[in-house]
């Protein structure tokens, strides 16, 4: 217990937030647009013809080939996942940081 006396702490501070907008102004918005997610559609699009020449590979190359076009688009749908799991951000957890 002698020990925790020698820890000197400055005191807890709240973390600074930004200003509140004043109660008589309305809050600010964005105009709503509404855009088609290229990119996990081209993705998705990939992933599905890469599964529809399965069977083909399959049948033209032999079974190994059929496979390893398999693992192709499982190893595909795991880096993507990978990718998106990535990108995300806990916002909620930005004031522990201080």
């Amino acid at each position: 217990m002698l020990v925790l006396g020698l820890v000197h702490g400055g005191g807890w501070q709240p973390p600074r937030l930004p200003p509140e907008p004043p109660a008589d102004e309305p809050p600010e918005r964005r105009p709503w647009s509404w855009r088609l997610p290229w990119r996990p559609l081209a993705w998705f699009a990939a992933w599905c013809w890469l599964m529809a020449l399965v069977p083909v590979v399959s049948n033209a190359v032999g079974s190994l080939a059929g496979f390893v076009l398999l693992m192709l688009a499982f190893g595909l749908v795991c880096w993507r996942l990978e990718r998106f799991c990535r990108r995300q951000y806990w916002h909620g957890l930005r004031e522990y940081k201080y």
